[in-house]
């Protein structure tokens, strides 16, 4: 499938690492960018997403530029095992090639196999990345790349209907990620999930009550997990992160009833407990108290209350419904990954439960799209539970990643009965 991109930008730059007289790179300043934040997701295990945001605003380049380093960094990110594929069929001993040099291999072999760019302005392209990282490797470069071009005409090596191999490849997704969608969903829809995630995801903003000049973003179907929480009576939001569904919360309550509401709010890492906090002050919201500590344990959290009318339990998971956001997700995530996130979560939800008041409500979203982390989590809850102590609400429900549409998100809204 094809990720849609700008044209390439016509200005060229030297790199400036040159030394010894070798002749400058002459690659494009879109390239560059591009190369230059995947060696730092590499080097420094960061999220592009967050690079990406940083660049933009320190980055002296045409916003058409921009956004084509941005294409080139998140596809070579995103397709990182399909690209290393590509980059080793041409090459005799895969091992010798030294990160640095892969880095720019990556980002032309994304270029020959989503955006079919021109293969002499790849190639030429290609050389002159690799010369600005490795002068001496140019020329291997130039041999590897004219290789690497001829072998993408048959990309993905294979019949898509009939080879699973292919068929994941095509769209640059983990074979057995792709193998768990289609067991799950069908490979027809499992192909228009995988489809969508090659795309750029597209960019909601929600209003702010608090500012509004500045509203803020949030997908969607996020949003829709927030609606689902009861605004009346007492609150706990557990995995509250960085605040966004606290906002949501908050936002709703200013809009609907014309004042904030408390919540208490808990997060494993203490850091963004604090980023949380004062992102509430810095929106003059006083209702929120922020509370750090592990949620397996809320009665070892000072501040946490015995019961609660409503709790949300936001639980960290494997993000596969966010997967065009956060590109490093597809290639990181394993199936023993996916295990581990359901025992924590179990964990979690058993834990949440101990503190929902009779009447309450108790919502468990994730912003994934396996059944595992999902209906199987709650299913496994409910069926430990008394018989008749609590019921599904209506309102649960479960989406997928849409084409030009938000991302794909897991909610079940639980009443508490007795």
């Amino acid at each position: 499938m094809i990720l849609p991109g700008t044209s390439c930008p016509s200005t060229t730059t030297s790199c400036r690492s040159m030394a010894n007289g070798r002749r400058a790179s002459k690659a494009t300043p879109a390239r560059l960018l591009a190369l230059k934040l995947t060696r730092e997701v590499r080097n420094r295990d960061a999220y592009l997403r967050e690079l990406v945001s940083s660049a933009r605003e320190t980055t002296r380049l045409p916003p058409e530029e921009f956004d084509f380093a941005q294409v080139l960094a998140f596809g070579a990110v995103m397709c990182r095992g399909t690209l290393d594929e590509a980059i080793d069929r041409s090459l005799s001993s895969p091992r010798d090639v030294k990160p640095k040099v892969r880095d720019a291999l990556r980002i032309s072999a994304y270029e020959l196999l989503f955006l079919h760019k021109a293969e002499h302005v790849v190639v030429d392209q290609g050389v002159e990345l690799v010369r600005c990282v490795t002068p001496r490797a140019a020329g291997f470069a130039n041999a590897v790349l004219h290789k690497m071009a001829r072998d993408a005409r048959d990309f993905p090596w294979g019949d898509v209907s009939t080879d699973d191999a292919a068929w994941a490849r095509s769209f640059g997704m983990p074979l057995w990620l792709a193998e768990r969608l289609a067991a799950q969903y069908g490979r027809d829809v499992a192909t228009t999930v995988m489809e969508a995630d090659l795309r750029p995801a597209p960019r909601y903003l929600r209003d702010n009550p608090f500012d509004p000049d500045n509203p803020f973003a949030c997908d969607l179907s996020a949003q829709r997990v927030a609606d689902l929480v009861p605004l009346d009576g007492t609150m706990l939001e557990i995995g509250a992160g960085r605040g966004t569904k606290t906002m949501l919360l908050e936002s709703r309550a200013f809009e609907t009833l014309g004042h904030t509401v408390p919540i208490h709010t808990v997060d494993l890492h203490e850091y963004r407990a604090r980023l949380h906090a004062e992102r509430m002050q810095q929106a003059g919201i006083e209702d929120v108290l922020s509370l750090t500590g592990d949620a397996r344990d809320l009665d070892g959290i000072d501040g946490v209350l015995p019961l609660y009318d409503a709790v949300l339990l936001d639980a960290p998971c494997s993000g596969t419904g966010t997967m065009r956001r956060h590109p490093e997700i597809r290639w990181n995530l394993t199936p023993d990954d996916v295990s581990d996130l359901a025992e924590l979560q179990r964990a979690l939800l058993d834990e949440a439960a101990c503190h929902v008041a009779v009447g309450g409500t108790l919502v468990y979203a994730t912003c994934s799209i396996l059944d595992e982390e999902n209906q199987q989590v709650v299913d496994t809850f409910l069926a430990a539970q008394p018989q008749d102590a609590w019921r599904i609400d209506e309102g649960s429900f479960a989406t997928l990643p849409a084409l030009d549409g938000p991302d794909g998100h897991f909610a079940a809204v639980l009443q508490r009965v007795k």
